[in-house]
């Protein structure tokens, strides 16, 4: 028998009811469109004509459940994420259309309010949070600068800051951040040009897609972040060392946005397990406590050997030939900036032994970044000797740490301190007019 279309109708929307939180992101694909395509089945069987109440009933109490979860991640969106904890680096973090294997932020935006670290959001436990206020204000083109007129007036830029999460300083209010620091009290005219979760090519690629809307000095310099904690084990597309930002089809702009539209589900934020077994707690004398992270305590015994071996290696090298070149072209200076980890400037807490035993040296990434720096003509800074010897100093005096002390990443004291090294190394600090 012919099925009409008022039944085919009818059963389309079952289905959409029932994998309605699969769609909005609520819930993962696997396994529960599986589930959702369960509840619709038997939902259309439940309503066939001959069916009796109980089975009726059922479906209606399913449905209403998958339509209730759907229709309160929708409603909650723009206030759940506050409540859910997302902090800003991660809420307004997408895949850039042109190219999608970069990132951008959401351009404009204004964020005042409460941000903890890294290291407690990866554990999942609330009670390591520690809380504080932050300010986090993005450009018309979703990078963590304060808006600048776009006019040919605008004085020219120094220094271009280029990284990941440490050139972002997410957790770090926008007035205290490495690149806010170097424009305030070193009267440099900077723009920051990093994002998170992005590696060594990602960041080459940045600047070579968007170096040409930046109006420099001569001379200018791009202050390059290296993380000695993971940007030797970050990915390194093949893509990238010759970029090509497409305009995409509709299919395609459409495919990305449900991506990002379902990857910021609250509902789904609030439910998401951190992953514990990465995150080291340790105490301080006083008692505070002080998170690590396991990886990056375990990359700390690296010789300059073994960064050499690493499957990466060679390809960090190939943009680094690249980054010579871009600059060149460009007349653009570059400062390789090594950072260390809060695993070795910290390491007596986290091995519990007494405070600030012997500096145990360069790492072995430093020697190999370092060799790899004289190679190309660029400028080479390993913070960790600086670093430590503030960290050392600054606990004696106060007890204060240069690292948020359940983030990855530096705190106020932190990036001041580096902006001091940064502007103390800089090839030739431009002349004021």
């Amino acid at each position: 028998m012919p099925v009409s279309a008022r039944t085919l109708l009818a059963c389309a929307l079952l289905g959409a009811v029932a994998l309605s939180p699969v769609a909005s992101g609520a819930l993962a694909v696997f396994p529960y469109a599986a589930l959702g395509a369960c509840v619709a089945a038997f939902a259309a069987y439940a309503f066939g004509r001959t069916r009796g109440r109980a089975a009726k009933g059922v479906s209606v109490v399913l449905l209403s459940a998958c339509f209730g979860v759907t229709l309160f991640d929708l409603a909650a969106r723009p206030l759940l994420l506050y409540l859910s904890g997302a902090r800003p680096s991660e809420r307004y973090i997408q895949r850039w259309p042109p190219l999608p294997s970069l990132q951008r932020y959401a351009a404009g935006v204004e964020f005042d309010g409460e941000t903890y670290g890294d290291l407690s959001a990866t554990s999942g436990r609330a009670a390591w949070r520690e809380l504080h206020r932050v300010r986090f204000v993005t450009d018309g083109h979703g990078f963590r600068n304060e808006p600048r007129p776009a006019n040919d007036a605008a004085p020219p830029f120094d220094v271009i800051v280029l990284g990941d999460s440490f050139g972002v300083a997410a957790s770090t209010t926008q007035d205290e951040t490495l690149s806010a620091v170097l424009a305030r009290d070193y009267r440099l005219n900077v723009y920051n040009l990093s994002i998170s979760r992005e590696g060594p090519r990602h960041e080459y690629a940045n600047l070579l897609l968007e170096g040409p809307r930046l109006k420099t000095r001569e001379g200018a310099c791009v202050l390059w972040l290296i993380f000695d904690g993971n940007d030797l084990d970050d990915a390194y597309p093949a893509e990238l060392m010759n970029p090509r930002p497409a305009r995409l089809s509709l299919f395609e702009r459409l495919t990305i946005a449900v991506q990002d539209f379902r990857a910021s589900s609250p509902v789904r934020r609030i439910f998401v397990r951190g992953d514990a077994a990465r995150v080291l707690e340790r105490s301080l004398p006083d008692g505070r406590r002080v998170l690590f992270h396991k990886d990056y305590a375990e990359r700390r015994g690296r010789t300059a050997e073994a960064v050499a071996r690493h499957q990466n290696f060679a390809p960090l090298r190939e943009t680094f030939e690249a980054m010579r070149g871009l600059a060149a072209e460009r007349r653009l200076k570059v400062l390789v900036a090594l950072v260390p980890s809060k695993e070795e400037v910290y390491s007596w807490v986290l091995e519990g032994v007494p405070a600030w035993p012997p500096d145990p040296g360069p790492s072995g990434f430093a020697g190999a970044l370092g060799g790899l720096c004289e190679r190309e003509g660029f400028g080479f800074l390993d913070l960790k000797p600086v670093l430590s010897e503030e960290a050392r100093r600054e606990y004696e005096r106060s007890g204060a740490l240069l690292w948020w002390p359940d983030d990855t990443h530096w705190n106020a004291l932190g990036q001041r301190a580096a902006a001091r090294a940064v502007y103390q190394n800089l090839p030739a600090p431009p002349a004021r007019d």
